[in-house]
């Protein structure tokens, strides 16, 4: 099936995040992780810290600002798509974690991104 042009849009925000998050010390361990409903866009470890990144791009500049498209739904899909990338991964489960969003704006050049780190967490409580 070919990819919509959004979905062309998403994955190049998602390149540009990585070499991003990369240049910042990060390492990639996964990317696209699915858990059941969940996808995890990418998954990097900074230090001790295992960062779960949410990227959203965008070209057109989307109405509202785009950052409120990680609505309360999405962030408890993450959450729970992290819980399952644990019990997958149980080498990881011993550091902290952490839920960034980055936004990608193609619409300037160079793309610009805002990067918004610690930008939600598991109100419940994180346990393992």
């Amino acid at each position: 099936m070919p990819e919509t042009q959004k979905q062309q849009l998403g994955k190049k925000g998602e390149e540009f995040v990585a070499r991003y998050l990369q240049n910042n010390g990060h390492r990639i361990i996964a990317r696209n992780f699915r858990f059941g409903k969940s996808e995890l866009d990418i998954i990097s470890r900074q230090g001790n810290t295992l960062v779960i990144s949410e990227v959203k791009s965008y070209f057109s500049r989307p109405l509202g600002a785009a950052e409120f498209r990680v609505d309360k739904k999405k962030q408890r899909q993450i959450i729970n798509g992290t819980y399952g990338f644990l019990s997958r991964n149980p080498q990881y489960e011993n550091m902290s974690v952490r839920f960034d969003i980055l936004i990608v704006n193609f619409s300037v050049y160079p793309a610009d991104i805002r990067h918004y780190k610690g930008a939600f967490w598991d109100e419940q409580g994180w346990e393992c």
